[in-house]
């Protein structure tokens, strides 16, 4: 079923619907909310208000085009990291945060904007009512990114197009081998894995796509019965489900020392065996549904099963970022890619 699926939309990539009106080409699009957009090509300057989406941009190679972006995670200038202003120098020029509004979409002469689905239906329907072309994107789920990855490659010309069948087939790929290398190991065998948030007691939930990471990496996540968004618990459900592994996001201030410091921790038999990690951040968070999260299944299972699937990780990761970010890595930052 998720071959059939990705096949099917890298094969819908190239069978995006071109008219011409007035003698310019436009791309008509479906996006996330079922609205029809008609996208006027070449794109030449984009906005992108969706913070996942933004990721989504440069891994299509259309980095260059955006006049102005939303990143996931990045409120101002001084919370962006080192590796972010290597990728995109222009970043102080066109970081911005917040809601996006009207008027600074038309002073800064966007021909395209790349839109929240989930709230922004209102700024989409002013912004259409003026003629600019929104495409409205939900990105979820592993499905909801590669859908919007084929997508934003229709509206992103040749090269974005070229680039959305190469990343689908990559995710295919390394979620397959994956899978395909891990299916010996019996579920009493797979470490039961807590995935924290911003603060100890908040974990993840069954719905969120830290759930589909563990579960892709051959863990078993202890919070998957939990709904919604992330769960305050107290630390006595947490010494009642008594993870294996714990793992914290690349954001926020928690730190593998907090807990391995903390006398209340010390029964966890996550803590009490140092398998406490920390996830790497180069670009995108990787425990959030961005190009990289895929990435974050490597460094997942490299952490819960190390040596047991057979990817030569250190050329995946180099690749990646060579293909999608047109990126070399520093030792430093392949070495936190490969050392849980």
């Amino acid at each position: 079923m998720k071959r059939w699926l990705a096949v099917g939309i890298a094969v819908g990539i190239f069978m995006s619907l071109s008219v011409t009106a007035f003698g310019q080409d436009i791309v008509e699009v479906t996006d996330s909310t079922g609205a029809f957009v008609p996208v006027p090509q070449p794109v030449e300057r984009l906005i992108c208000a969706y913070g996942s989406g933004t990721y989504l941009v440069y891994a299509l190679g259309a980095g260059d085009l955006l006049v102005e972006a939303w990143y996931v995670g990045v409120k101002g200038i001084s919370q962006a990291w080192d590796s972010m202003f290597r990728i995109e120098p222009r970043l102080p020029d066109i970081l911005a945060f917040g809601d996006p509004n009207v008027e600074d979409v038309v002073a800064r002469s966007a021909q395209l904007v790349i839109a929240d689905g989930s709230k922004h239906g209102a700024f989409a329907q002013q912004l259409g009512d003026l003629g600019i072309p929104v495409i409205q994107c939900l990105i979820e789920t592993p499905d909801q990114l590669r859908q919007a990855t084929a997508t934003l490659a229709q509206a992103l010309g040749p090269e974005a197009k070229r680039r959305a069948a190469l990343f689908l087939y990559d995710f295919l790929r390394i979620t397959e081998t994956v899978e395909h290398d891990l299916r010996g190991v019996v579920p009493a065998d797979r470490p039961r894995v807590l995935f924290i948030g911003t603060d100890p007691l908040k974990v993840a939930s069954g719905d969120m796509y830290q759930t589909w990471l563990i579960e892709t990496a051959g863990g078993v996540s202890v919070s998957a019965d939990l709904r919604g968004g992330w769960n305050t618990v107290n630390l006595e459900q947490i010494l009642v489900w008594n993870p294996d592994v714990i793992v914290i996001p690349p954001y926020g201030p928690v730190k593998p020392a907090d807990l391995a410091g903390s006398p209340d921790w010390q029964t966890v038999r996550a803590v009490r065996e140092n398998r406490i990690y920390r996830m790497p951040r180069v670009f995108g968070p990787m425990d959030t549904p961005v190009p990289e999260s895929l990435l974050g299944v490597l460094w997942l299972v490299n952490a819960l099963h190390p040596g047991e699937v057979l990817l030569d990780i250190v050329g995946e990761m180099n690749a990646f970022y060579a293909t999608y970010y047109d990126y070399s890595l520093t030792e430093s930052e392949l070495a936190s890619l490969i050392h849980p």
